[in-house]
Formats: structure tokens, C-alpha cells, sequence
């Protein structure tokens, strides 16, 4: 009994301080990208690699990213029961701030840019 109220003030108490250094340094994601399925955002940035200067790892992780978000929301739209997966569905913010924290620093800003002219370029 020790052990679950343990577990639950350590997961309370590392749901309320992540969150709040994560926001600190939160990019916003550009526009359109908000509302359209999470995997867009690793792709937009994989297509973009060359401008990025992407090593194989950080292209890596990307493509893995792309591939876990596609099934994720594959996964969401076959459910019979949206009101219990519709907390699973992953939203583009998310995905934007996974795919931001594979990337360097230095290429964050390039990362934000190119995402928001191929939303520029998409109209």
C-alpha cells in the first residue's frame, strides 16, 4: 500500500514540474500544421533534411517518430470506442515538441522556419 502512494506523489510530482520546464522553452507550432494529423510535422522536417543538416541519427528518430505518431492515429481512427481512445490521439503540439527535441539547438530555428514556409508554400 506504501509503494502505490509512493508511486502516485512521484508521478504527480513529475507531471506538475516536466510540464512546466518543457513550456519554458516551448516553440509554438506554426498554423495550419495545428490541425492536421500529427505525423506531418517528422515528415515536413525529414523532407526538409538536407537545409537542416540532419545526421542519420536525428533522421533516425524523425522517421521513427513519423512511424509511431502514423500508427497512433491509425489506431485511434479504427477504435470503436473514441470517448476511451480519444485521449491517445496525439496532437500535432506534441508531436512538434518531440520532433523540436531530437534537433540541435542551432537547427530549432531553421526547423520552425522551414515548417512554416512549406505551410506557405502548401496554400
Amino acid at each position: 500500500m506504501r509503494n502505490r502512494i509512493l508511486r502516485l506523489a512521484v508521478l504527480a510530482a513529475v507531471s506538475l514540474v516536466v510540464p512546466a520546464a518543457v513550456s519554458s522553452a516551448q516553440e509554438t507550432l506554426p498554423g495550419p500544421l495545428a490541425s492536421g494529423p500529427a505525423f506531418e510535422v517528422p515528415n515536413r522536417l525529414l523532407a526538409q533534411r538536407a537545409e537542416l543538416e540532419l545526421t542519420a541519427t536525428q533522421a533516425a528518430d524523425l522517421a521513427a517518430l513519423s512511424a509511431e505518431l502514423q500508427s497512433q492515429e491509425k489506431f485511434w481512427h479504427a477504435s470503436s470506442k473514441p470517448w476511451i481512445a480519444g485521449a491517445r490521439r496525439p496532437s500535432p503540439q506534441h508531436a512538434f515538441d518531440r520532433a523540436l527535441a531530437t534537433l540541435t539547438p542551432a537547427q530549432r530555428g531553421p526547423a520552425v522556419r522551414a515548417l512554416a514556409s512549406t505551410e506557405e508554400s502548401a496554400r
